[in-house]
């Protein structure tokens, strides 16, 4: 049987400490990832629309109303 191969502690700890910040090309603050929910309420039932959007200092008044 082969052996399985396995990420060693070094290279976990490295991975998590890049810095995974990504800038704004236009206002030049970061981008963070959130999740959107909206509700949909129909006659008996209640759906939720999700989606992931990227926020930044450009878009963050439209989103946080």
């Amino acid at each position: 049987m082969a052996k399985r191969v396995t990420k060693g502690f070094a290279s976990k700890t490295e991975k998590a400490l890049q810095d995974k910040h990504k800038i704004c090309p236009v206002c030049g603050g970061d981008i963070t990832q959130v999740k959107h929910v909206v509700t949909d309420s129909g006659e008996n039932t209640i759906r939720f629309n999700e989606k992931m959007i990227k926020v930044c200092k450009c878009n963050q008044s439209e989103i946080y109303k």
